[in-house]
């Protein structure tokens, strides 16, 4: 077993104290620098710093960070699941760290999603039927994981069938949620 206990605090988003998630730090017992290439091989979309050890990742809606000693956890609705989603990270870091003999270690980067990339393949419509003003501030909100693309109604049109398709492959690249 690697990674033993944690201890954890949640808090709202220091940048956006009306936000309607919340955020958990865990300090880990352990240091789990060791299992991090592993751990990237397993997941979609992450993103690896391997000199600064650091991997970020989203599983199931939820931003998360690793680094050495510590996780950190966006997006969380209550305590309840910031202790779900705590107690699967320690499963999967000491099951991952069990196997990885049989793990090829992955080094790989991973894709960031950049806004402009988003807004230019996103219709451009201004329509505003996801609820938004603008495209650029769906990409935003998409970026942030705080829309849907199936808000989008017009990118799901038969006129915007190629930019979905690649829109669609960029978000699952980077391991975001795709409904």
């Amino acid at each position: 077993m690697l990674l033993r206990s944690y201890t954890y605090e949640v808090s709202l988003p220091e940048c956006n104290p009306s936000a309607e998630t919340l955020n958990a730090i865990a300090d880990l017992s352990d240091d789990i620098q060791e299992v991090l290439p592993y751990v990237n091989a397993r997941v979609k979309g992450g993103i690896y710093g391997h000199e600064a050890g650091t991997l970020r990742f989203v599983w199931e809606g939820k931003a998360i960070t690793l680094f050495p000693r510590r996780i950190a956890i966006a997006k969380l609705s209550d305590r309840e699941e910031a202790e779900k989603v705590l107690e699967w990270l320690k499963d999967f870091i000491n099951t991952t760290w069990e196997n990885r003999h049989q793990i090829e270690p992955s080094y790989r980067k991973g894709d960031e999603v950049r806004l402009l990339d988003v807004y230019r393949l996103l219709p451009g419509t201004n329509c505003k039927e996801c609820g938004e003003p603008t495209c650029m501030a769906f990409s935003v909100r998409l970026i942030g994981q705080q829309a849907d693309i199936r808000d989008c109604r017009p990118l799901f049109s038969d006129e915007y069938k190629e930019k979905r398709k690649r829109l669609l492959t960029l978000l699952e690249n980077a391991g975001y949620y795709i409904p």
